[in-house]
């Protein structure tokens, strides 16, 4: 079964403006994990609604006495008609279930309701007669990830999402560079959006940005995660592989599926992504000072994905560097075993004893 069976969540976006371009449909419901989508939804529809109509707004946690659903009959302020904003409304539909039932039919001239729900229950009978009554979008959250995980990661949806999403503010990225984002910044759109509504004011314009062009301007204060971090050390960046270390430690790490990964996973995880491209790209330079074309050095090691950068990472480091380099992993994770220290504290005192070698 094909894995997209909900649309992308900008096309939703998009199937609401329409709607609203022929005028604000009375009844719009909007549902779906997304938090962020649903808002943007919500949003688009308030700022159609006349600005002569009453609008009452609803936290659908908290329980009303249903007097709100007898606005949507007319009448409002000097006759001008009102319109009920329910958000978290999961609740407030089951509660005045059968009040609404009644009341969607005859909803007045210049009245509208808006409600945002997470979940929908198709099976019941109110939620029927709401999808029939007007719009209803579903907002799923983007795919981090590529369906096909032999693909590469810089053809995942939220990756294409935040590079659409820089253009909207006048910034050209390139893939890598939103890639780049995702990683620091988290899969949050919300923060997302945050950190690219302030990159307008600091970075350069002209031609497409790449992740060099990005990186001294993203904030710390937002996620990392062992991937980066892996990089850093590869790429030799001491300052970046420490910020990296910081915002791991302060923000916490993302599991594949998006979830905050328990505190006590971080060293694991960062230790052993470290080693297993520290030990690829030791592979490369082996095959590399044994004379292999560096075109042909990839697909030996079998690395699929961000070719390039391997490929780069190869030619940049020698071999006595990768092999002190694994060593200090070892001994990183013996220190863990054998003293108790806090993890942090020996993975900063891997960076100290790394950089610490240079070139070498």
């Amino acid at each position: 079964m094909a894995r997209v069976a909900v649309p992308h969540p900008e096309r939703e976006l998009g199937r609401l403006q329409k709607e609203i371009a022929k005028g604000l449909p009375k009844v719009v419901l909007v549902s779906g994990p997304s938090t962020f989508f649903r808002g943007e939804a919500i949003e688009a529809a308030l700022a159609a609604i006349p600005a002569s109509a009453d609008l009452r707004r609803i936290d659908g946690s908290e329980k009303t006495d249903g007097r709100e659903l007898d606005d949507l009959r007319g009448g409002g302020l000097f006759g001008s008609g009102t319109f009920v904003c329910v958000r978290r409304g999961d609740g407030w539909i089951g509660q005045h279930a059968d009040e609404l039932a009644s009341v969607l039919g005859r909803i007045g001239e210049g009245c509208g309701l808006l409600v945002e729900v997470q979940k929908l229950d198709k099976r019941k009978k109110v939620t029927k007669e709401l999808l029939a009554a007007g719009f209803c979008g579903e907002f799923r959250d983007l795919y981090a990830e590529p369906y096909d995980r032999s693909r590469s990661p810089l053809e995942a949806e939220l990756v294409g999402w935040v590079a659409q999403r820089a253009r909207r503010h006048g910034i050209q990225i390139t893939p890598e560079a939103a890639f780049l984002l995702v990683s620091t910044v988290g899969r949050d759109p919300s923060e997302l959006v945050a950190e690219l509504a302030r990159l307008d004011d600091v970075v350069p314009r002209g031609g497409a940005l790449g992740p060099e062009d990005l990186r001294p301007h993203l904030t710390v204060a937002f996620e990392s995660t062992p991937f980066e971090f892996a990089e850093a050390v590869l790429s030799h960046d001491r300052r970046r592989a420490e910020r990296s270390l910081d915002a791991m430690f302060a923000r916490g790490v993302r599991a594949r599926d998006g979830s905050g990964m328990d505190a006590g996973g971080i060293f694991p995880f960062v230790t052993s992504w470290l080693w297993q491209s520290m030990t690829n790209v030791h592979r490369g330079a082996a095959l590399r000072d044994e004379g292999m074309r560096s075109d042909q050095i990839a697909g030996r090691v079998g690395v699929r994905t961000f070719v390039d950068r391997f490929v780069a990472q190869v030619e940049s480091n020698p071999e006595p560097r990768l092999r002190r380099g694994l060593l200090l992993v070892l001994d990183a994770q013996r220190e863990l075993r054998l003293s108790g220290e806090e993890p942090r504290a020996i993975l900063e005192r891997f960076l100290a004893r790394y950089f610490r070698g240079g070139a070498a």
